[in-house]
């Protein structure tokens, strides 16, 4: 059994983080996409990632020569170089371009994650949210394996993730909530959620876990309906209402701002 070893984050590491926060507003300022194997090969094969690795779950059996080829692409462009010490002649280990390590030490170090992902049409998307401060570094990973980044405003966040949540712009009323045991909300869903088109599970968490939080959004073709979860006398309960495109914000807010 190997246990995974503890990050040492550089003075390098925390300047790079402070400089992709500072500069995300910055005319022309943008942020390298990454793939699934550049991003494990940078970070470590031995290091777990809590994001979705579409094309590397797809091709897990060549995990390590996929990997050993990204990182070969990235040390041929600069983007990645060994680290040598003074004094050393063999590396001590790898570095890479500012903006990539910044990237890679703000996922790591963020107050709060927020994972969310889009099941429609077969097809999955999902989007992460690292907080710092009043920023978020946001990670939306497509099915091809592409990690696309942009820094937001923790005030603008919950609004990206209704627009994935809601492409089709689709608004209406707030409904009445209706709370439903689990096994009853299976059969209500089944009638209820028929003609559902996509369907966003978000959820949140910090160090502390009490700060959970778990909300889930159905898109139908002129409906929006909101799920989130509470507990009645000891019983776990799922409450349903239709909702507007505003609640459904302000419900993702809540998701997001838990703790913080």
């Amino acid at each position: 059994m190997t246990t995974e070893k503890t990050i040492e984050w550089t003075q390098r590491d925390i300047q790079c983080a402070e400089s992709v926060l500072a500069n995300s507003t910055g005319e022309g300022f943008s942020l390298p996409m990454l793939t699934d194997e550049e991003i494990v090969a940078l970070d470590g094969l031995e290091r777990s990632q809590a994001v979705a690795l579409p094309w590397l779950d797809l091709h897990s059996e060549q995990r390590e020569l996929a990997c050993n080829v990204a990182l070969r692409s990235l040390l041929s462009k600069g983007l990645a170089f060994p680290l040598i010490g003074e004094g050393e002649t063999a590396p001590s280990g790898l570095g890479a371009a500012d903006e990539i390590t910044g990237i890679l030490t703000l996922r790591r170090l963020g107050e709060r994650v927020v994972t969310a992902e889009l099941t429609k049409d077969g097809d999955r998307v999902w989007m992460y949210g690292y907080v710092h401060a009043d920023q978020v570094l946001e990670e939306v990973v497509d099915s091809a394996g592409s990690h696309t980044f942009t820094v937001v405003s923790r005030l603008e966040f919950p609004d990206r993730l209704m627009t994935l949540a809601n492409a089709a712009e689709v608004d209406c009323a707030d409904g009445d909530p209706l709370s439903f045991t689990a096994e009853r909300f299976a059969q209500v869903a089944e009638a209820t959620l028929k003609d559902t088109r996509g369907v966003t599970t978000i959820s949140a968490i910090s160090l502390d876990p009490d700060t959970f939080r778990h909300y889930t959004i159905y898109t139908q073709g002129d409906q929006l309906h909101g799920m989130s979860a509470s507990e009645d006398n000891g019983m776990a309960m799922l409450n349903l209402a239709t909702i507007s495109r505003a609640t459904g914000v302000e419900a993702i807010r809540e998701v997001v701002e838990a703790g913080l």
